[in-house]
């Protein structure tokens, strides 16, 4: 009678003992890029394909992007409030570069005990530095980065 009672004791300590799976699994959010989407000049409603698009690090020169694209997504440091970068587009043997370079601030969001935080970005202020003049016109759509499930910066060519 007596080891039958102490049995659920000692199983009642283990089940105790057990906390909840610390994982953070691969669909969490993570530290958004910035979501820049490229519009025809002319029609600035109308999405446009960069030809050749190159985008590159200023400082770290690393390659960020490099095909024929409407849409991309870019890193910005999260150490500083401030990131360069330098936009490259190709077409007919001819190469334009613009600098863009992009303040902001940024703050970090928790999102479980798993996965930490997150830094997010708010008040995003962006000049171009050495125009080709490939680059006609942006517009900051949002001036918060906080998710990627919408476009942030709106570039005309």
């Amino acid at each position: 009678m007596r080891k039958s009672f102490l049995i659920p004791i000692i199983f009642s300590f283990i089940l105790s003992g057990c906390e909840p799976d610390d994982i953070c699994l691969e669909g969490n959010e993570s530290t958004p890029e910035m979501i820049i989407m490229f519009y025809d000049v002319n029609n600035p409603n109308t999405r446009k394909d960069v030809i050749g698009l190159k985008v590159m690090g200023i400082e770290n020169e690393l390659e960020l992007h490099n095909e024929t694209t409407d849409s991309i997504a870019i890193p910005l440091k999260t150490t500083v409030s401030s990131t360069g970068f330098v936009f490259i587009k190709t077409q007919n043997n001819t190469t334009l570069e613009d600098q863009l370079t992009v303040d902001y601030n940024s703050f970090d969001t928790f999102i479980n005990r798993a996965c930490g935080f997150k830094r997010n970005f708010n008040n995003l202020a962006i000049s171009i530095d050495n125009p080709s003049n490939w680059i006609i016109n942006y517009e900051i759509i949002t001036d918060t980065i906080s998710d990627i499930k919408e476009a942030h910066v709106k570039i005309l060519h």
